[in-house]
């Protein structure tokens, strides 16, 4: 390990149990490298395979793939504090959830729904970003794509058509806030969709609660415009630097057919040491039949 490049990685495996079937999923496989090739330029690329193994224990079935896609590739060049460009295949800079995309770094073994359907969670393009001259602690990300994604496998909204803004604002080092605003066309549908987003945090040492909420308006194929609406609230109660127990409220409402489900989700965290994490949740939904229980192991290295 040295400045120009240090290696690492992660995986995690997932056991699940709803009302049709039990399986054990080795979910993601990933190794990093990232370093510094001089002061004003620094990269990091990820490779990860997801879905490496599932066994399906209700069917007696296996399957998997153990093909490595790129999940991220991008360079920084850093500039000065207000302004640095970050170009390649990356994060999209929208609220906290989607920018905490490993397992182990989570308090919760799955994604709420707000942070995987209403907007792209990757963004193949340009990020410039820094902190507002002349005021305190507030932060930019000006993104936007125009181009096919490096590497689509991944990808919950392929589009050639993503821009947005998000601004966080840190008030102290326990609490911040902050949103978003964005257009990107699907490039399936070609439906249209622009969204408002906004979210707070407030995390001391023994307990936190996170906020987020979208407003996302679609351009259907029939001609009708939609909305949808979805957000989470969260909290954790840490006992010690080891043990912590999490609950979690989530809606998701679409007009367009008439959907909406209600989410509880109550969960314990367990980390021997920080790079390794065992957790399990059990979530209630006011969808019929969606009710499920999850356990995850998952180590960083």
């Amino acid at each position: 390990m040295n400045d120009w490049m240090s290696v690492g990685g992660y995986f995690s495996s997932e056991l699940e149990s709803n009302r049709n079937e039990d399986s054990f999923t080795l979910d993601d496989v990933a190794v990093m490298a990232y370093g510094d090739i001089n002061p004003m330029l620094s990269y990091l690329a990820e490779l990860e395979a997801t879905g490496f193994y599932q066994k399906n224990f209700t069917a007696d079935t296996e399957s998997g793939s153990q093909k490595f896609h790129f999940e991220r590739m991008y360079g920084d060049l850093w500039l000065c504090d207000a302004y640095n460009v970050r170009f390649g295949k990356m994060l999209t800079p929208v609220g906290y959830w989607n920018l905490e995309p490993i397992n182990v770094l989570r308090d919760t073994t799955s994604n709420p729904l707000y942070s995987t359907l209403l907007f792209p969670r990757f963004l193949t393009g340009i990020d410039i970003n820094g902190y507002v001259p002349n005021t305190e602690g507030l932060k930019y990300n000006l993104f936007g794509q125009s181009t096919h994604d490096l590497d689509e496998e991944y990808i919950n909204i392929p589009n050639t058509h993503f821009y947005g803004l998000s601004l966080d604002k840190e008030f102290s080092m326990e609490a911040s806030a902050g949103g978003s605003i964005g257009e990107y066309i699907a490039l399936s549908t070609r439906e249209r969709t622009r969204f408002v987003q906004a979210n707070a945090k407030y995390d001391v040492y023994q307990w936190g609660v996170t906020v987020e909420g979208i407003v996302a308006r679609t351009d259907y194929a029939d001609n009708r415009t939609d909305d949808t609406i979805s957000g989470y609230a969260q909290g954790i109660y840490r006992f010690n630097p080891q043990h912590a127990l999490v609950g979690r409220y989530e809606y998701y409402g679409r007009r367009h057919d008439d959907y909406t489900d209600h989410i509880g989700i109550i969960g314990y965290s367990y980390r021997p040491i920080y790079p390794v994490s065992l957790k399990g949740e059990y979530q209630w939904h006011s969808q019929s039949g969606e009710d499920r229980f999850l356990a995850s192991f998952s180590v960083l290295f």
